[in-house]
């Protein structure tokens, strides 16, 4: 879905709940970028669950694989962040491991009650460092345990610490949260992006590429 002020890329494998592929995450890429010059850009997930984090499957099957999905999802989360559009994130079920770090790199992270955000990835020998440029700004001292505990946490925790920005039960919409993003200036909104991003240096590739190198 696109319109000149809004948007929308849908993560549309529900029957893997949404697994990450090297070619989704160069599409949010690209996403990203076409939505320069929009108001708002939508990340959304068909189905019970947001995300699930990377096709594990194909790394089974190609070890190499895991080294070209971090450095595909380092790239989307940057251009996630660089966009001059307004990013949201709508979170249902749950959004695990690299899920989580595309949310992260978002500006408003919208969760239904219930859902569930975390890197339960130790255990896979797989450190989720690569969310950190983001994740640290959004977070502060609890990114610390989110990265280091491996658990997933829920939406209503998170909201207390500003990770979550908006709690939707059940029956609500996000309709009136993008609605209500849509009646800003845009070119107040641009500049206003613009220079949190200056201020956070979310231009320096180093500070994407270290820790994706180091996982």
């Amino acid at each position: 879905m696109c319109t000149d002020a809004l948007h929308v890329f849908t993560l549309s494998n529900p029957d893997r709940r949404n697994a990450l592929t090297v070619n989704v995450l160069e599409s949010i890429a690209q996403a990203a970028r076409d939505a320069d010059a929009a108001s708002v850009l939508l990340i959304k997930g068909e189905g019970p669950v947001f995300c699930s984090g990377f096709d594990m499957d194909l790394v089974r099957a190609d070890p190499e694989e895991l080294q070209r999905l971090i450095h595909a999802l380092s790239h989307a989360i940057r251009a996630i962040r660089r966009t001059k559009a307004t990013t949201v994130v709508h979170i249902q079920g749950a959004a695990v491991a690299g899920g989580c770090a595309l949310a992260m790199a978002c500006d408003v992270v919208v969760a239904r009650a219930g859902a569930r955000l975390g890197y339960p990835v130790h255990a896979l020998g797989i450190s989720p460092a690569v969310t950190l440029p983001v994740l640290l700004p959004a977070a502060g001292g609890v990114a610390r345990r989110m990265v280091m505990d491996g658990r997933l946490h829920r939406a209503e925790q998170l909201l207390t610490h500003g990770i979550v920005h908006h709690l939707l039960e059940a029956s609500d919409s996000i309709d009136p949260i993008i609605e209500s993003l849509l009646k800003r200036g845009l070119h107040a909104s641009h500049v206003t992006k613009q220079w949190l991003n200056e201020l956070e240096a979310a231009w320096d590739d180093s500070r994407f590429d270290g820790p994706a190198a180091a996982q």
